[in-house]
């Protein structure tokens, strides 16, 4: 009934307005809008403020949720009473000017509130909106974003929804309480109205609507409009401040017709009600959490993130001892190697004879500098592997390096009886897994489960692996990614850094502290020997290539693979090219590109290159398929879940395409035996990081702190290298010194090359895998940092000598404190979080002994002293910061 009454009030205005003029157009156009763009803009507030202080519940203690609550929508409520001046019924430039600032203002609220609400349904997490510029511009990234359109436009419709049937309410109750707040400034202009009285009258004849009378024609569609927007009921006859009876003469009719917010109990509930609200204000603390909690929604592009501080973490709440790492650093001036050229090439710009080293231009990372740092490269090699190794056996000639998309560790292979067995179980109604579905989980990851070795507990019959002995190789069981997003994740797996602290992919355009894989291999290449008679394959050049199927252009990543080495790249980009090599032959099955199934050709090229040229090959892949939405060539998927409703599609879709890339690595290992080259090449595979999917419905990694967006496989396979299970904490950051050790203890170097690449190997921070790892040296605990997407908000650490407990720390006002115990709580279903260290600890004292609170306490100083290092090494420059007070 609303919506066809405003139907037909809107014909009717059309009819009204025919011949007269723009302004008077636009005045009628607002004088039957305003309420609803005002409805709109108090409903995308007061949602995206509920969605807000929802999204924080657990954050505070209930304590001071209940008393400081009513403060956090005091922004909102100034706001909202702002607006509510701008909408009561005037005309003319006034009234223009009103809609100008009203109408946009409104859709864009709205835009906000509903791509909150979408952000937050499919990722469990808020919209950042100081990081929303980095998406302008950026293609992909816009594709990326579409992805939430359903959400969007569901949230935007429940919006208009709310406005439509409630405008009229809404309007007359927010116009209520404007009403009986201006009460007191209309009592003083009553008292002074002898003073006041020709001012008074300018104002209203300029302020108040006129009342002509009617034009007889149109008499009865007047009547219409009356009927049918009902303001009989509006809380607009006048200016709020000014008395129209300031002579103070209240008449009988008057008494019996007086608005509902002139009565006594209305206006001592507002008063009372906005009073307690200012109070409250004035003496709530000083925190940033309070300040991030009652921002209200168009202020946070421009506030977001509170207060600044002097130190990268807000570490105020640790004792008075934490004090022993403000001198160090670990910066020194680059080594000096006497095999080193001149000019030194890409990657090793540091060891330029005759730069000037400044702490700006020439310092290097020097881990004997660090005190965080822990070697353990004066261990001798694993005794299994070191058989293997000395035997001759082991010919490392190429390096093929598998950078697999979303790839959680607990499917690397799927095993029975673990928790995503479980979670797929209770997709079924009897909690039981039918035979023909758990025949097809036992056969999703038999590539994996070969080249880890660890056993699944199926019974697999499936006949591409042929059920062959576990592959060789070692296999990483509990190994953190360094970021989780995907472009930090890269550098710091083909670099041997922990990524930049800052938000999005900021690597290409500052200094990456170590060379890179392939800046590596090069310098090898310079370390020629004189040779008396035919060279082996230790003698050859090495040639590095990129691959994916999928755009590089999200996020400057075309800027970064050359940064890091990679000049000879195969991307959609190419692939999409009229004449390319191999013209693509299937769809794109996301917003990305294609599938990696689309290289298979590229890759058999890229090997013959280098058999044909002499070439040692190092192949780097990103894998694509197993990115969110989780499309398939066909769009064929099989059924593992039995109930497929909400995130349990978007979770069989994943199952789907995991089984996928599982067959993809087959293929490519079907390839190397094809080219006779299996038995002397090193594949390396990490996941650049994990996917809380199937823990709490999150598709993507974004500002998710759970753990199963952390843990990743890490594998480096050779078919005569003994299967090697390592228990011990490991990440990402150590895949290139386990590389670089490999070559070099294999013998797959010449000697010129090998004593250079152990002077390079002696410079990373990560320890090699293929020696005992140290946990704790000298009191210094392992410390193991990861970057969380987007890089600038949170900050995840953890220690190898206590892998149980994991700290998320805010590096910006806005987040909180988060701390877990996997021993107690694997899944992360009840972690702890609060929006300052010290809340946290007062909380964990709860339930633990101090030696736990000790251990919150070092993890938070490590990583602040580990922050402002980081920015020192990248050569970056933060945002300058200010004190709190």
């Amino acid at each position: 009934m609303k919506v066809a009454n405003l139907v037909n009030t809107l014909g009717h205005q059309v009819t009204q307005v025919s011949g007269v003029s723009l302004l008077k157009t636009l005045d009628v156009f607002w004088d039957i809008s305003r309420r609803y763009f005002y409805t709109l803009a108090f409903w995308s507030l007061i949602g995206a403020k509920i969605l807000h202080l929802y999204a924080h519940l657990f954050s505070l203690s209930p304590q001071k949720f209940l008393l400081w609550g009513p403060s956090f929508f005091y922004q909102d409520v100034l706001l909202l009473l702002l607006l509510r001046i701008c909408v009561q019924r005037l005309s003319g430039p006034i009234a223009v000017l009103c809609a100008l600032f009203v109408i946009p203002f409104s859709i864009i609220v709205s835009g906000m509130s509903a791509a909150n609400f979408s952000v937050y349904v499919f990722t469990g997490a808020e919209i950042h909106w100081r990081q929303a510029k980095t998406f302008a511009g950026d293609g992909a990234a816009v594709r990326t974003l579409l992805t939430g359109l359903t959400g969007f436009l569901i949230g935007e419709a429940l919006l208009v929804a709310g406005t439509v049937f409630t405008a009229r309410y809404i309007h007359t109750f927010t116009g209520g309480v404007l009403h009986v707040l201006a009460w007191p400034c209309r009592w003083v202009l009553a008292r002074l109205s002898f003073c006041l009285d020709p001012l008074l009258g300018r104002l209203r004849r300029r302020f108040q609507r006129e009342q002509p009378l009617p034009d007889p024609r149109r008499y009865e569609q007047i009547s219409l409009e009356d009927d049918y927007l009902n303001d009989s009921g509006d809380e607009d006859e006048g200016d709020y401040f000014l008395d129209n009876n300031h002579a103070n003469i209240t008449t009988a009719a008057e008494l019996t017709n007086r608005r509902p917010s002139d009565r006594l109990l209305p206006r001592l509930l507002v008063i009372a009600f906005m009073i307690s609200a200012v109070i409250l204000r004035s003496i709530r603390p000083a925190e940033p959490v309070y300040l991030y909690l009652s921002g209200t929604l168009p202020l946070s592009m421009f506030f977001e993130g509170g207060t600044s501080r002097y130190t990268a973490i807000d570490i105020s709440a640790l004792p008075w001892n934490y004090n022993y790492l403000v001198v160090n650093s670990s910066l020194a001036a680059a080594p000096d190697w006497d095999w080193m050229t001149k000019q030194a090439g890409p990657g090793f710009e540091d060891w330029k004879k005759g730069s000037e080293v400044t702490e700006a231009t020439g310092l290097h990372y020097d881990p004997h500098k660090s005190p965080l740092h822990i070697s353990n490269l004066k261990n001798p090699v694993l005794e299994s592997i070191s058989n293997a190794l000395t035997s001759g056996d082991v010919k490392i000639k190429h390096v093929i390096l598998l950078k697999l998309e979303s790839a959680r560790a607990d499917i690397f292979p799927l095993r029975k009886d673990s928790f995503m067995y479980r979670r797929i179980e209770e997709t079924y109604a009897d909690k039981k897994i039918p035979s023909s579905v758990n025949e097809l989980i036992a056969n999703l990851t038999p590539t994996a489960e070969r080249l880890t070795g660890f056993p699944t507990g199926f019974d697999s019959n499936d006949t591409l692996t042929g059920n062959r002995k576990p592959y060789g190789g070692i296999a990483a069981k509990n190994a953190y990614t360094t970021s989780t997003y995907t472009l930090k994740s890269l550098a710091g797996t083909l670099c041997g850094v922990t990524p930049l602290v800052a938000d999005f992919n900021r690597e290409w355009e500052h200094h990456i502290y170590q060379p890179c894989l392939p800046h590596v291999l090069d310098m090898l290449n310079n370390q020629q020997e004189t040779l008396d008679d035919t060279p082996d394959f230790t003698h050859y050049p090495w040639h590095s290539v990129w691959m994916q199927s999928v755009t590089e252009g999200y996020d400057n990543q075309d800027k970064l693979t050359p940064k890091m080495g990679f000049f000879d790249k195969k991307t959609k980009e190419i692939l999409d090219e009229p004449n390319a090599t191999h013209p693509v032959t299937s769809e794109e099955i996301n917003y990305y590109g294609y599938a990696d199934t689309e290289l298979r050709e590229y890759i058999r090229d890229a090997i013959d290159e280098a058999e044909s040229n002499n070439t040692r090959l190092f192949l780097t892949h990103l894998t694509g398929t197993t990115h969110h939405p989780w499309g398939l060539p066909n769009d064929t998927y099989a059924d593992i879940l039995g109930n497929q409703k909400g995130s349990n599609n978007d979770l069989n879709r994943y199952l789907n395409t995991v089984g996928f890339v599982d067959d993809w690595i087959a293929e490519i290992l079907n390839i190397l035996e094809e080219k006779g080259i299996a038995n002397e090449t090193l594949i390396a595979m990490a996941g650049d990081h994990g996917l809380s999917l199937p823990n709490d419905g999150g598709i993507t990694p974004y500002d998710n702190p759970h753990v199963g967006s952390f843990q990743v496989p890490i594998v480096l396979a050779h078919p005569h290298l003994p299967p090697v299970t390592i228990e011990a904490p490991t990440s990402s950051d150590q895949i290139v010194p386990t590389i670089i050790d490999l070559l070099v203890e294999s013998r797959s170097l010449t000697k010129k090359s090998s004593h250079a690449a152990k002077d390079i190997l002696s410079i990373y921070e990560g320890q090699s895998l293929i020696r005992p790892l140290i946990q704790e040296h000298g009191g210094m605990q392992d410390w193991q940092f990861t970057v969380m997407n987007t890089g600038g908000s949170w900050l995840a650490v953890r220690s190898a000598a206590r892998p149980q407990f994991r700290l998320v720390i805010p590096l910006v006002s806005d987040v909180e404190w988060r701390f877990s115990d996997l021993n107690v709580d694997p899944y992360e279903l009840e972690p702890i979080s609060r929006f300052s260290l010290g809340d946290l600890a007062l909380d964990l004292a709860k339930s633990y002994e101090q030696d736990v609170i000790d251990w919150l306490y070092e993890a938070a100083y490590v990583t602040n002293w580990w922050v402002a290092d980081n920015w020192a090494r990248w050569r970056y420059d933060p945002p300058v910061k200010k004190s709190d007070e």
